[in-house]
């Protein structure tokens, strides 16, 4: 679960932020507040509380999730921590007292674009500026700008794949999720938001939890991250290159495990659906 979040995170990272248009990289989006707590009421087959704490206009996130999930006549209880740096994305699952670090896709994506040309950083903005309308055609979904307003707050909708986000306009912060996906139904809402200052302590790791570094994972994201740029600076060229999952030849993938190979191979499926493929 933890390289498919990882995945996701990355694809996310490249979605979110196109309804905005402008920003040094189409990822790279400031918040309209420099720190905030956004309590959520979550309901459906998971139900319980979440709260996102803020700093540094985004730049650093603190999410506390406690909630019980019922399947089958079943409950199973979850309490998770995630703490997002510039740099790192630490994992805590209270109920196992086990934690991951692992490299935040975004870092490596800007590491790459950092490597670019100029003129290759102005093809990677226009590619992303353009996402909007083909990603969610190519993905079957739509989006709408200023949709809908949420604790005073103008939010961007975008549907696909059975789940509609609201997320404060121009940014990644969802304040409404509504996901139906195979009959399994789970509501996520923003109660309130406070932007006064938020404590240090929410972003300490949980007592008695050191997190375990992940190289595998950090592999994976960083090919990622490496495909997602050549990707966004000529889809075209991208697509007539790619012999073999993520643009290499069959004969070099054998040191890739078949389960991240096929995560992989989903995940670039999907960014060549943004570009309408």
């Amino acid at each position: 679960m933890k390289r498919v979040s990882i995945l996701a995170l990355i694809l996310v990272a490249l979605i979110l932020p196109v309804v905005a248009g402008a920003a040094k990289a189409p990822w790279e989006v400031e918040l309209p507040f420099k720190e905030a707590t956004i309590n959520y009421e979550i309901s459906g087959m998971e139900s319980g509380q979440e709260l996102l704490y803020i700093r540094k206009h985004g730049k650093e996130t603190a999410r506390y999730r406690s909630t019980s999930t019922s399947m089958l006549g079943m409950s199973m209880k979850n309490e998770t921590v995630e703490i997002m740096t510039p740099d790192w994305i630490y994992l805590f699952d209270l109920q196992e007292g086990s934690g991951t670090k692992s490299i935040n896709p975004q870092k490596l994506m800007l590491e790459e674009f950092n490597k670019l040309s100029a003129a290759d950083k102005k093809k990677v903005q226009e590619n992303g500026e353009k996402m909007g309308a083909a990603a969610m055609s190519g993905m079957q979904g739509s989006v709408e700008e200023n949709a809908k307003e949420i604790l005073g707050y103008s939010c961007d909708r975008a549907s696909m794949m059975g789940t509609t986000v609201y997320t404060i306009h121009a940014t990644p912060i969802a304040l409404l999720t509504e996901s139906n996906m195979m009959g399994i139904n789970i509501k996520s809402v923003a109660t309130a938001i406070d932007k006064g200052s938020v404590a240090d302590k929410h972003f300490t790791f949980p007592d008695g939890i050191e997190p375990q570094p992940d190289p595998e994972a950090d592999r994976l994201a960083r090919m990622m991250a490496r495909q997602s740029i050549e990707m966004l600076k000529d889809p075209q060229a991208y697509q007539q290159n790619n012999k073999g999952m993520m643009g290499a030849p069959p004969g070099q993938q054998q040191d890739i495990p078949e389960e991240d190979q096929k995560q992989m191979e989903e995940a670039m499926k999907a960014l060549k659906g943004l570009f309408g493929n």
